[in-house]
Order: structure tokens, then sequence, then C-alpha cells
């Protein structure tokens, strides 16, 4: 009896290792199941987004070597030259301050009632521009005269009709990006500037691309540029199809702040959270790879990232989810059950050797048995 408690005891003792064995397998192949898989999602993100900024550059480069638009830039100029006295503070008046339509909602207004040139070509130049936003999804429109004057937005936000060269947003994102077109030696460059706040928009993260519009002969006429909305961005960052309760993909600028919308906040998270971890850091560096670390939150995670670069600006792509939740998904019963399974196999045929072994040694004599049987004959 004490041999088979015995046996029985090694036989748990081989179950606890066998199910410790494959649970432990089962958890590192999960884990880099989650890995190939958090890298594959890395990937298709820097590609949806380099998709998305490629469309946004081809489509200002349209449309700056368009006639028609070629055509607005030259008599918007001439009209702007046209209006008395200061034509920035009579524009400004005109369409923000006398404006019937509350601020978020200046759009509305199609032309100003004083008669001027400038009002009847905004007349004309209004509605296409409205339609143009709405259906691509930016923020605004903007022409630039030669000069740097702004001669024409479809918000009239208060950057509406001022000076970019000398004026007071000279040095925001969207000055910058008029200067870089203006200055462009190629024809096909376009200036792309990173989200930073800007003040026209409520300090709102904004980010700009331009393209210088030139005459047929080459000459620089003015720039038109787009504004980029975080939505666009956050709609390809914020996939969470396949990422579990814990995953999610975002983005971080070389300033350690996110260029995405956090999965987990309830606010904006744009150019507001610090993320200075391993992954971003090795991102921003040029790296590409895998690393197991803590995120921005604190917890530890499997994290996928690389660099994206886009004319002239770098965003570190992050793929990542908590590591309880991937260890968690071994211990599921549909991946606990082929453990069990092999475990009682396991128990089932250590007991039947076991007994077979005990059953066997009862139906022979002892030695001594046999010797004193010999003796007596």
């Amino acid at each position: 009896m004490r041999r088979l408690v015995g046996t029985l005891a090694v036989a748990v003792i081989a179950l606890a290792l066998v199910i410790g064995a494959i649970l432990a397998r089962t958890v590192r192949s999960e884990v880099e199941e989650a890995k190939g898989y958090l890298l594959t999602l890395m990937e298709l993100r820097r590609s949806a987004l380099r998709e998305y900024l490629e469309t946004t550059r081809s489509e200002v480069l349209l449309w700056s070597e368009l006639p028609g638009l070629r055509d607005a830039v030259i008599e918007l100029g001439r009209a702007w030259e046209q209006l008395p006295d200061d034509p920035s503070a009579r524009l400004q008046r005109l369409y923000i301050q006398e404006n019937p339509y509350q601020e978020d909602g200046r759009h509305r207004l199609t032309a100003a009632a004083d008669g001027s040139l400038y009002s009847r070509l905004h007349e004309a130049v209004h509605p296409n521009a409205l339609r143009f936003i709405q259906y691509h999804g930016y923020d605004d429109v903007f022409l630039f005269d030669a000069e740097g004057h702004l001669l024409y937005t479809v918000a009239k936000e208060p950057d509406f009709a001022t000076d970019f060269v000398a004026g007071a947003w000279r040095d925001t994102g969207l000055g910058r990006a008029f200067r870089a077109a203006r200055d462009a030696e190629s024809e096909d460059f376009v200036a792309f500037t990173d989200f930073e706040p800007y003040a026209p928009s409520g300090d709102e993260p904004a980010s700009f691309v331009a393209s210088a519009v030139r005459g047929e002969d080459g000459e620089f006429l003015g720039v038109l540029a787009f504004q980029i909305p975080v939505s666009g961005i956050d709609h390809i960052m914020q996939f969470t199809g396949g990422m579990g309760d814990t995953g999610e993909t975002y983005l971080v600028g070389r300033d350690g702040l996110m260029r995405s919308d956090s999965r987990f906040s309830g606010t904006s998270t744009i150019l507001r959270t610090r993320v200075d971890t391993e992954p971003a850091r090795r991102a921003l560096a040029g790296e590409t790879g895998m690393d197991e670390a803590t995120d921005y939150r604190g917890i530890p995670s499997l994290a996928a990232f690389g660099p994206f670069d886009f004319e002239g600006v770098r965003w570190a792509v992050v793929a990542e989810i908590d590591r309880s939740e991937v260890r968690g998904r071994a211990l599921e019963p549909r991946r606990l059950l082929p453990a069990a399974l092999l475990g009682l196999a396991t128990v089932a045929a250590l007991a039947a050797v076991a007994l077979t072994y005990l059953m066997g040694r009862a139906e022979r004599p002892e030695p001594w048995t046999r010797d004193v049987g010999r003796g007596g004959g």
C-alpha cells in the first residue's frame, strides 16, 4: 500500500511538472504570437499614415497647379490692392467682427455686402473651397499672395487677412510653412509642419501642408496651404480591431508628447501626454523592433515600435498591449483544456503502470518464502 501511495505521489508531482511545462510553453507561445501581431499592427498603421499624408501632399500640389486656383490668387491679390485704407483691418471687420454668424459659423458668410471687388471674388471662390474642405476633411484652406498676406481662408479665424511675413502669426506653423514653400527651389516641394498649438485656432493642435503657386512662366505668385485635422490622424491610429481590451497604437513626437489620442483617455492627449518610454525613444532614434517595457501609464507591456518620417518630421509609431492581458489569454479554459487532458492522461498512464507493477509483485512469492519451501522438502 505504501508503494502505491508513493507511486501516486510521484504521479502527482509528474502531473504538476507536466502541466507547469505546458502552461509555460503556452504563455511563451502567446507572448510570441502577440509580438508578431503587434509588429504587423505597427507596420499597418505606419503604412496607412504614410498613405494619408502622401494623399494630402498630392492634393496640395495638384490644387496649387490648377489654372483656376492660380487665377484666384492673382485676382484676389488685385482686389486686395484696391481696398481703401488698411485692407487687413477692413477685411477683418467685414468678415470677422461684423460677421452675422458666431465664431464657429463664420464660414457661412459667402460675401460681405460692401460691394467691393474682393467680396465679389470671395462669393465666387468660397462655395467651392467650403465644399473642398468638407469633402476632404481639412480644417481650413489658406491662400497667400507673394508678400505673405493671407488673402483668403474658409474658417475666418483671427489669422485671416493678416501679414505672415512680419505679423503676429509669422512664427507659427503656418508662418513657417508659408516661408518654406515660398523659398523652395523645387516646383514639387511641399512644406509640412508638425502638430503644435495654433493660437488662431484657440491653441488647438494644428499641422499644415503648403505648396507654392506659380505662374506659367514659373513666377512665384503665392502659397496654397491646408490645415490638417487631428481627427484624420486619430482615425488611423485609434483603430482597435483585434487589439483586445488594452491594446492601442499611438504617435509620439520628438518632444516626447503624443501626436494622437490615447484610447484610454476621455480627453485629448495630443501635445498633452508625455511618453518617455524605451520603445518611443528607440523609435525616435530610428530603430524598429519589439520590447517588453513599462508604458506611459506605468503598466508592463509588450510594444512594437518604429520611426515614421515625412517631409522632415519624425514621429515614433508604437503598438502595445498590457503584458497581463497576453499572459491571461494563456490561462483561458480553451487553452487549459489540452494541458488538463494531457495531465490526466499522464496520471492515468502512471497509475496503470504502478498498479500493473504492484499486482505482479503480489502474485510472486517473496524470495525468503521460496527458500523456506525448498529447505523443508
